[in-house]
């Protein structure tokens, strides 16, 4: 069994129900799917958003067992002008570093 296998991550970021990820500010979302990392080392699911926001901010939201994340703290998220990505996320905590990215001037 793998670590924190988030294979069930798959319905947040590839959902069967809608055509974008099931994640906050979705409208800002340009680019989505499954982690190439996760292809090259078959260990339980990894995927990835990228956000661009008006303000200029662009956030990459990760989430995989090779990442800052698990079970209880699925996402990574790496602002692009923040040095060190945001590890070990929950749900209330991306939803305000998104908020802080679309606030951001």
């Amino acid at each position: 069994m793998i670590r924190d296998d988030m294979t069930h991550m798959e319905a947040v970021f590839l959902p069967t129900d809608r055509d974008r990820p099931s994640l906050p500010y979705d409208e800002f979302i340009v680019e989505w799917g499954r982690h190439p990392i996760g292809d090259i080392e078959n260990r339980g699911g990894h995927y990835y958003v990228r956000y661009e926001f008006p303000s200029g901010k662009k956030v990459s939201v990760v989430c995989g067992s090779m990442f800052y994340s698990r079970i209880e703290t699925p996402y990574e998220v790496r602002i692009d002008d923040e040095g060190e990505p945001h590890g070990y996320q929950t749900d209330e905590d991306l939803m305000i570093l998104l908020a802080k990215a679309i606030g951001d001037a």
